[in-house]
């Protein structure tokens, strides 16, 4: 197999060509750190591993840009770097920002489940739903989510003042109230006792 043509190509990506066709899009600075060049006879092991590596670098680069604007979950990470990546080169993204103190689902989780329950005044139960939806375990959500101290009974006044201001004395806006704050996971018991009993 010979190297015929090496292309630059956008998104720092090169383009290989093998006796006349393309092969594969690699990255450039892996690509360029191979030393390979046009007219290199090349066996078909070393090209599979240039894309694997090319794989990995682009895998962790781009996982590096995405954490650069927000935590992630390890899970929720995988989900968007699956739209691009192998499996295997995710893993290895995934273990590596892991070692070096990148990406931890603990702190993920400790400082998720605060802006669930203080800035979007989710119930206890809606916040572990939530973070078990960004694919923090069961287990671990629960743990965390019983750590936080809040009145649920306050947040729920909270949000009907600010929200269904009429609620106790307009019905179509009380039961949408009480539609809203179920919703958000919050015990009708709790909801009925605000709504029908204080003023």
């Amino acid at each position: 197999m010979q190297i015929s043509d090496i292309r630059k190509n956008k998104k720092h990506l090169t383009d290989i060509f093998v006796d006349g066709e393309f092969f594969a899009a690699i990255d450039t600075y892996i690509l360029e750190i191979s030393g390979v060049k046009i007219g290199d006879t090349i066996e078909k092991d070393k090209l599979d591993s240039l894309i694997e590596k090319s794989n990995n670098h682009r895998s962790y680069n781009k996982a590096i840009y995405l954490l650069g604007f927000r935590d992630y979950s390890c899970q929720e990470l995988k989900n968007k770097l699956k739209l691009e990546f192998p499996e295997e080169s995710i893993e290895n993204t995934i273990e590596k920002l892991k070692s070096f103190g990148f990406l931890d689902d603990n702190r993920f989780a400790q400082k998720y489940v605060k802006v669930l329950i203080f800035e979007k005044r989710f119930s206890k139960k809606r916040a572990e739903f939530e973070l078990i939806k960004k694919g923090i375990e069961k287990e671990l959500a629960s743990d965390i989510v019983a750590g936080v101290d809040v009145d649920e009974r306050e947040q729920i006044r909270f949000l009907i003042s600010h929200k269904y201001k009429n609620a106790h004395n307009d019905e179509k806006v009380k039961r949408r109230a009480i539609a809203f704050l179920q919703r958000y996971g919050y015990n009708f018991s709790d909801i009925a006792s605000i709504l029908f009993t204080e003023e």
